[in-house]
């Protein structure tokens, strides 16, 4: 017992050295592709824009909430005030931003048995590089891997602890409460869902309402207005319930779009499977894995966010800002890529199946306008087959080759963002 509580300490800061190695390396990449004219932007305190400019005024100024224009209301405090109490720069922060990653990154690998490429391509994954930034991605990602831990663990303080300073993090994190009601029910036999409902009221909903609430009140001292983040988010950032008017579009354009179009694939395939385990619950009373049933709860919800609730201007058509941000950074989604890269092996109708099912959510973006359109997302098809591969465990180069496309897309997205010259999302 002793012999394996160190191995698995040791296994856990291993890890947190590579993620955070990799963070560092990745830093020093930008560096050496600036001085070689190969990018043309390096991070420095004028140019990190976008949300950290509000993130920033929080700061300063608390929240402010201006009647006739947008406003930092739409942001969640607890990131902010972390900022405040430690006083540090913008790269100061963006430092602890990867210390906090790479601790999340840690307890998620080790619920995995996974090698080290396997890390290495989890970290080159594009949307990583929101770890290294002053967002709330990072602390978002280690509180959702500690409420996961103590999911397994069966630890309720570590459970109310996480959730309830997750529902001061990000608005994402209402996403749970559907999904641990979901993983309660999936993972308990069928003859005691009474039981599970009961356990998901005290043990999961309770936190995120108590932490939802403290949040709400606490802008209601600020502002004088009760729930005011609802309304500035549907007046200001056109965050409102409409059907979404096809086909999809982003704000930059081919730059995110085939990223986007992967993040409504995997919310659209997390749905497939949740009905698939629903069934087999309700017809054959087989308990489901409780890590799966919540990551895919999650991410499907985060589809059913964004399509439904997100703004149409400038295309007239729904745009997706968000959306692989969303989707693929948080430890739900490498739940949900763990499992169909690991303990699922594939034969040519499963890849015909995906072929099939890929198409059909191309065909939301407008893959029918064109043939260069089709040939584009042919592309993220390649990618999903790609992914696939990874299961045969005798093939090394689909590895290779993943970890290759996603640091250039990482690094093609962080010079979108720093450049502030295009919409990141």
């Amino acid at each position: 017992m002793e012999i394996a509580f160190f191995r698995k300490r040791k296994e856990f800061w291993n890890t947190f050295l590579l993620a955070l190695t990799y963070a560092i390396v990745f830093y020093g990449v930008q560096l050496f592709f600036f001085k070689s004219s190969l990018v043309a932007n390096m991070p420095d305190e004028n140019n990190y824009g976008w949300d950290v400019g509000w993130y920033r005024s929080v700061v300063l100024n608390g929240y402010l909430y201006l009647k006739d224009d947008a406003s930092n209301i739409a942001f969640f405090i607890l990131f902010p005030l972390i900022w405040k109490i430690t006083h540090l720069s913008t790269f100061g922060i963006s430092l602890l931003n990867i210390v906090f990653f790479s601790a999340g990154f840690s307890i998620l690998c080790g619920f995995f048995k996974i090698n080290v490429q396997q890390k290495i391509l989890w970290l080159t994954i594009p949307t990583v590089y929101f770890a290294f930034i002053p967002y709330s991605e990072a602390l978002f990602f280690l509180l959702s891997a500690t409420t996961l831990y103590g999911i397994k663990k069966k630890s309720l303080w570590i459970i109310w602890v996480s959730l309830f300073l997750l529902s001061l993090t990000r608005a994402t994190g209402v996403f749970l409460a559907p999904s641990l009601l979901a993983m309660s029910l999936l993972s308990s036999p069928r003859q005691i869902w009474y039981k599970s409902l009961f356990n998901y009221l005290k043990l999961y909903l309770l936190p995120i309402v108590l932490g939802t609430a403290v949040f709400v009140w606490y802008q209601y001292l600020c502002t004088g207005i009760w729930f005011v983040f609802l309304e500035v988010e549907e007046k200001y950032w056109g965050h409102k319930f409409s059907w979404p008017v096809l086909p999809f579009n982003t704000f930059a354009g081919p730059s995110t779009k085939w990223i986007s179009a992967l993040a409504i694939f995997t919310g659209f395939f997390a749905l497939i499977y949740m009905i698939v385990m629903g069934i087999r619950w309700l017809f054959r009373n087989r308990v489901q894995e409780p890590l799966l049933v919540v990551s895919c709860g999650y991410l499907l919800m985060a589809l059913l966010e964004i399509i439904l609730y997100s703004p149409t201007w400038g295309s007239d058509t729904t745009n997706l800002p968000g959306i692989f941000r969303y989707t693929f950074m948080n430890p739900f989604f490498y739940v949900f890529l763990h499992y169909f890269t690991n303990s699922v092996q594939y034969t040519w109708k499963n890849y015909l199946l995906v072929f099939l099912l890929a198409n059909i959510v191309w065909l939301s973006f407008g893959s029918y306008l064109h043939i260069l359109y089709f040939l584009y997302f042919m592309g993220n098809t390649i990618l999903i087959f790609l992914f696939m591969l990874l299961s045969n465990r005798k093939l090394d180069w689909p590895v290779i080759v993943l970890v290759m496309l996603n640091f250039y897309f990482q690094v093609h997205m962080y010079q979108m963002f720093i450049s502030n010259t295009g919409y990141p999302d």
